[in-house]
């Protein structure tokens, strides 16, 4: 009863904050980046079902001009924006998606990076799974994943301090935070061992390290006109 009084009365003095149409993400990503050349890569079918109207995505696959186009492409390194709308559907975990594609999460660990725009902490998952080949056999596959979570201000790779965050801004700044979602993935090229799981970590990180600071604000990203507008949530003088 007392719980039930206590949250009555959160909710009578402390409103819920309209969602913020400020957010710490510039909604682009390079058309190339050393050594390759790139693809724009839309939402997909299952995505656009998930996703909210007011998600803004954008997503770019890199690959490598010195291969082949089937080795470049599996080899491929994908970088994703996403940008929430009102609706908190627009983001959630990545693992259980990750899950859902048939994606084991074999280590997942918290990562300190040294950007060019200083330091980023972000989650990296690593991934297995096995597939069947053309010939029926079972091939075995792995990848790794890294994502972070990026406020106005601040960012963080932890989905619990996320939440925190929003709980708080909300209560005491009258700010429902609009979350930015930035993740990494690239496929370990099996060909080379333990050299190849290695090699498609570097890619990861280095990627990170060049370019976060060229879409994060808080590592010093600025509005630039041939990023992508977000979409809009509603009357703008609404916003706290």
């Amino acid at each position: 009863m007392v719980m039930a009084l206590v949250t009555v009365g959160l909710c009578h003095f402390f409103p819920n904050a309209a969602t913020s149409p400020e957010s710490g993400l510039v909604l682009w990503l390079p058309d190339e980046i050393e050594g390759c050349w790139s693809e724009e890569r839309e939402l997909s079918d299952a995505e656009k079902k998930i996703l909210p109207p007011d998600t803004t995505k954008v997503s770019r696959s890199y690959m490598e001009k010195s291969l082949p186009d089937d080795i470049a492409r599996y080899r491929a390194l994908s970088a994703t924006l996403i940008l929430a709308g009102a609706d908190k559907r627009s983001l959630h975990k990545p693992e259980i998606c990750l899950v859902g594609q048939g994606w084991t999460i074999t280590k997942s660990e918290p990562v300190k990076l040294e950007t060019k725009g200083g330091k980023l902490e972000v989650m990296h998952l690593h991934l297995a799974r096995q597939v069947q080949a053309e010939n029926d056999e079972p091939v075995s596959q792995r990848a790794h994943y890294v994502y972070w979570w990026v406020a106005r201000d601040k960012s963080t790779p932890h989905s619990n301090k996320r939440l925190l965050i929003s709980a708080y801004n909300n209560i005491f700044k009258n700010i429902n935070d609009r979350w930015g979602y930035p993740s990494v993935m690239v496929m370990t090229d099996e060909r080379y061992g333990e050299a190849g799981h290695k090699e498609s970590i570097e890619r990861a990180y280095s990627f990170i390290k060049e370019h976060a600071p060229s879409f994060q604000k808080s590592l010093g990203a600025v509005d630039r006109p041939d990023a992508k507008e977000p979409v809009q949530l509603g009357n703008p003088d609404d916003w706290q």
